[in-house]
């Protein structure tokens, strides 16, 4: 099943489409422009905790860099690959962090759980404007997350401001939007944010199919709404109510000459993607009078995902997920001590007819594992629920220790879990300080692959084990770094089984294990004398292991080096100037070594792969500028906005594959070379009133 639908999805990112999804990297960080929420991520998940400190209608001076990112196009979260250890996919998609798969990742949202956090072809589900500080966890982070094995994105979207009520609109060849804010009453304040993406009416239909055997019906389309409403009841209770939801859609016609009919000619025709989610919640937050807080949150997230295709082939899944988080903190003396507890409640109900297809990350040769046409429908609900104990101990002035145990549990792999988890940071001394972090983690198996008629509902939940290590200093004025070492084993991950294993007919088994190791280097200056830029460097190695076999390889999104270097200047009172330059080596790839001919369709053909992720798609690089200019129009407030992706027209390769119409017509082996797209100028402005 994984097989058709994530290659289905690949088939449609056409290439103005898959440029957009480029030109967004996905996520960001902002303590330190990034690494001081691994260093000090005791401190930081107090603060997930709620306590209000600080202005929380304001943007935080480092998510606000990250708006103006070159390659961002104004969005905060499409910074997130110029930190370290953060990799985007070559055909694009959620990112892969510190040597995990992106399965492996969870997104908060205030407190609430996000189906998803970027479009499929374009920017992030949020307006820059809503975003108050995104925090990266990427490994080791404490027990008040769950369900995690990779990292965990915390996104807090800001509080309404009490003004009087403005509006400001916001245009540009890729997204269009209107943005209101102000106050309700004297003591409340609401903002609602409502955009939708430009990609389907500049990308027009296709009269013909592509080099890649795809024609566009209806090009890729994505709307998103967020609105806030905070009431400040008293001085120490404050309720808000949050609402969030996205749409992606695409529509295509699907030739025998594209890869993704060529291995599966029943899958040739009309071809359509739709999904969404709509998440609803609200929050209540005590501060006590001696100390500490409390905190109440309920949401309620529903989410559909429907792909049709080929032979009257579809696949529905309806999703919703009830959650109630609680939380009490306390300080007590040197310790701050927390209780928390998470309740789950999810449903799914799918309904298919479709080729099930067994498939993972782990095999490249998934094309003939045919199991052979499933029709049906399930549901199936799981509950969930986790509680946590945390004590942040500041020992002295230069010694911090967070010490966590976390309590998981589920009733459909009737699995319990008990996770350690610990973090210290050592200030030697004004300038330079040692973090180290350690913890046990889980999440719950991926749906394809446990679910009935398509997976193996006796499957584990996988697991891993994190490990961090790092220093972090200051030198001269407005300069610091960090290095930090990490390492994660993974286990009780899935493996697809083909048709010569005895076991064939339950799909998946928890045969294969996991190893990621890396070192990363962040240099940052801050914002002075009309400038700031930072330089990340990351090397990493990510294997897995099939342990029927015993033969390791390299993770499919196994990436060495990443590098980036970030710069922006104050031209003067009216214009800035940005640069991204970013390179990485090439994803691991599995070399095409010849063709064999199609054992289900006979006339077709299939590539002959050589060993498993043992060859390098080519180094990746890319240089992205940015312009703004603070102005007016009308005599209204505004900005213009200039951006240049891609600006060396470097056509960076994404896929290296068999050239299905040579082979279709005449038998010959040939490759050709999937390209991102090049230059990509965008203009915008906004303008308030």
């Amino acid at each position: 099943m994984k097989f058709p639908l994530s290659s289905l999805a690949f088939g449609l990112a056409i290439p103005m489409a898959h440029a957009a999804a480029a030109a967004t990297p996905t996520t960001t960080s902002t303590s330190d422009i990034t690494t001081k929420a691994k260093a000090e991520s005791a401190v930081e998940e107090v603060l997930v905790l709620g306590t209000r400190k600080g202005s929380y209608t304001e943007i935080t001076e480092n998510t606000e860099k990250l708006v103006t990112m070159p390659g961002s196009l104004g969005d905060p979260l499409g910074a997130i690959t110029a930190l370290p250890g953060v990799m985007t996919p070559a055909q694009g998609g959620a990112p892969a962090v510190r040597g995990s798969s992106p399965s492996d990742n969870r997104y908060y949202l205030d407190g609430m759980p996000a189906s998803y956090i970027f479009h499929d072809f374009n920017t992030s589900i949020l307006d820059e404007n809503v975003i108050q500080d995104f925090q990266l966890f990427s490994a080791g982070f404490g027990a008040p997350y769950a369900n995690a094995t990779g990292a965990v994105f915390d996104i807090r979207l800001r509080d309404p401001r009490h003004q009087a009520i403005t509006t400001t609109l916001n245009g540009s060849l890729l997204r269009a939007g209107i943005f209101l804010e102000g106050a309700v009453t004297e003591r409340s304040a609401f903002y609602l944010s409502l955009r939708e993406g430009m990609l389907q009416y500049v990308v027009p239909k296709d009269d013909k199919p592509d080099e890649e055997g795809v024609r566009i019906e209806a090009p890729p389309s994505d709307r998103d709404y967020q609105f806030k409403y905070v009431w400040d009841i008293s001085a120490q209770d404050q309720i808000s109510i949050t609402l969030a939801g996205a749409e992606d859609g695409i529509e295509a016609d699907l030739s025998d000459t594209s890869q993704f009919v060529a291995q599966n000619p029943d899958f040739a025709g009309r071809a359509k993607i739709d999904k969404g989610f709509a998440t609803q919640g609200g929050r209540w937050q005590h501060s006590f009078k001696s100390g500490g807080n409390l905190h109440l949150s309920l949401a309620q997230n529903n989410a559909t995902d429907t792909i049709n295709w080929g032979d009257n082939y579809f696949f529905k899944t309806d999703f919703s997920n009830s959650l109630l988080r609680a939380a009490v903190s306390k300080p007590l003396s040197s310790h701050t001590i927390t209780l928390g507890s998470e309740f789950n409640r999810y449903d799914y109900t799918y309904n298919i007819r479709m080729v099930n297809i067994v498939c993972t990350e782990f095999a490249p040769e998934c094309e003939d594992n045919r199991q052979g046409l499933i029709e049906g429908s399930r549901a199936v609900d799981v509950n969930y629920r986790m509680v946590y104990l945390t004590d942040n101990w500041q020992l002295n002035d230069v010694l911090n220790l967070d010490l966590g145990l976390q309590h998981n549990y589920n009733d459909f792999t009737e699995e319990y879990f008990l996770h350690p988890r610990a973090a210290f940071t050592w200030q030697f001394n004004k300038s330079l300080a040692l973090n180290a972090s350690a913890g046990r983690y889980d999440r719950f198996p991926d749906l394809e692959t446990i679910m009935p008629l398509v997976g193996n509902p006796k499957l584990k939940s996988p697991q891993a084990d994190h490990f961090t290590l790092g220093l972090k200093g200051n030198m001269y004025s407005h300069w610091n770094w960090s290095a930090e070492a990490y390492r994660k084993k993974l286990r009780q991950l899935p493996l697809a089984l083909d048709a010569e294993q005895p076991d064939a007919d339950i799909f998946y088994s928890n045969d294969i294990t996991g190893n990621a190791q890396g070192l990363e280097f962040m240099l940052n200056r801050e914002r002075a004398d009309n400038w700031y830029g930072w330089m990340s460097l990351s090397w990493s190695q990510s294997e897995r292991t099939n342990k029927r076999t015993g033969q390791t390889r390299d993770y499919t999104l196994d990436t060495p080096l990443l590098f980036n270097l970030v710069g922006n200047y104050q031209l003067n009172s009216e214009w800035t100037a940005g640069f991204r330059l970013s390179a990485k080596s090439g994803q691991a790839n599995t070399k095409i070594t010849g063709l064999r001919e199609n054992p289900n369709f006979p006339g077709y053909y299939l590539p002959v792969y050589g060993p498993a992720y043992e060859d390098r798609l080519p180094v990746y690089s890319r240089l992205d500028l940015r312009f703004e200019r603070t102005t007016e129009f009308w005599g209204y407030p505004g900005r213009l906005y200039i951006d240049v992706i891609n600006a060396l027209d470097h056509k960076n390769v994404t896929g290296i594959n068999l050239d299905y119409a040579q082979a279709s017509e005449n038998g010959e082996f040939k490759l050709e070379e999937s390209r991102e797209m090049g230059i990509f100028p965008s203009v915008g402005i906004a303008i308030t009133f």
